[in-house]
């Protein structure tokens, strides 16, 4: 009885999609696999001793960044209905095809990443009232789980902040259990007690680049070593050997205050490729890109890190921040409180449903 009722949990429909509000199920490349490594004693055993190791993770993408995997392109676009334009270009590789560059759309929340859509959004945004307020974007195409931040910095759901005492939420990522302090390896900032957790699933048809999500300046990143588990939902209810490799990057945005951006790497290589020059620690801030004839954000992008000017680097809202290597990955974002997040993505978290959406459409606004 307790198997049938597993099993059903598992088919029933976990997912809704936000531009059409239909709710699917996820259909996952390797599911038997995964749940093997993660359900049986020898499967775990593999798990610790090969599949979660680095070097695993290495030699499996020397086959997928290797001519012969190029074989493996058109049934993985069948299988996950993908565009069929994509098999009209010539990828050297499913490494190329699976780290591909699209071009992405900033758009109201909902909408398709289609020129045109973008194009509508830059006038709805010359417009007086709601459209005027400064929209924050989806920062990757994937599932989405929203959470509170309470002013202890715990995670909890959505409605619980103002209700006195709350129970911190167990949050899972890749079948680890975490807290915002095992995530960041450090205490939760200030700035962030009152705000808003964003977990960005990324599975493996997913889009794998994922961009800045309003216009701002990297002060400051960090680089944490760890394994590489699956994000797949068979090892959610597994608390995994050790932790997964991440990297953090301390964002400030314009108008909406400081934010943590963290990008998780995952099974099957999940490597982090960011485009700037990061560097490995918090203490140093990487060099600030200019627009041309404008200053920085607005400002000379100086920032001081233990009493001596350095430079920040300076995005758009949309730029491009970097992308994952094959794999499944996660993202999180951890957000102040000014930042406001659509009401609906709280809601289906709720629910227990995650929020299927697009990399460029809004997805909140900061407050005045």
């Amino acid at each position: 009885m307790g198997k049938e009722k597993k099993q059903k949990e598992q088919n029933s429909p976990s997912i809704i999609e936000r531009k059409t509000g239909r709710l699917i199920q996820e259909e996952e490349y390797g599911q038997k696999a995964i749940y093997f490594l993660y359900h049986h004693f020898l499967g775990r055993v593999l798990l610790k001793m090969i599949f979660a190791r680095p070097y695993f993770s290495f030699l499996r993408g020397l086959y997928y960044n290797s001519f012969l995997s190029k074989k493996d392109i058109a049934p993985f676009v069948e299988k996950y209905g993908l565009s069929k334009e994509l098999l009209k270009k010539n990828y050297q590789s499913f490494g190329a095809f699976f780290s591909r560059k699209e071009a992405v759309y900033l758009r109201d929340a909902g909408k398709e990443n289609r020129k045109e859509n973008g194009e509508a959004w830059k006038e709805k945004l010359g417009e007086k009232g709601q459209a005027r307020k400064r929209a924050f974007y989806a920062t990757a195409s994937g599932k989405l789980l929203a959470y509170k931040i309470d002013q202890e910095g715990k995670i909890i759901f959505p409605g619980n902040e103002n209700k006195g005492k709350s129970n911190p939420l167990p949050l899972e990522i890749k079948g680890n259990f975490y807290s915002i302090e095992k995530i960041l390896k450090a205490p939760c900032p200030e700035f962030l007690k009152g705000g808003t957790l964003l977990v960005f699933r990324l599975s493996l048809p997913d889009y794998h680049r994922y961009i800045f999500p309003a216009r701002g300046r990297l002060l400051r990143t960090k680089k944490i070593k760890g394994r590489l588990d699956s994000v797949r939902k068979e090892a959610a209810h597994f608390k995994a050997f050790s932790e997964n490799k991440r990297e953090i990057s301390l964002l400030e945005l314009e108008g909406m205050g400081k934010i943590l951006h963290v990008e998780v790497g995952a099974m099957l290589v999940g490597h982090i490729h960011n485009r700037m020059g990061f560097k490995p620690s918090f203490d140093k801030a990487v060099e600030c890109h200019k627009e041309k004839g404008t200053e920085c954000c607005g400002e000379k992008g100086n920032i001081q890190i233990g009493g001596k000017n350095h430079l920040a680097h300076c995005f758009a809202a949309g730029e491009e921040k970097g992308y994952f290597s094959l794999g499944g990955s996660t993202i999180v974002e951890m957000l102040n409180e000014k930042i406001v997040i659509d009401e609906d993505l709280f809601e289906n978290t709720n629910k227990g449903l995650e929020t299927k959406l697009e990399i460029g459409e809004r997805i909140g606004y900061g407050k005045a």
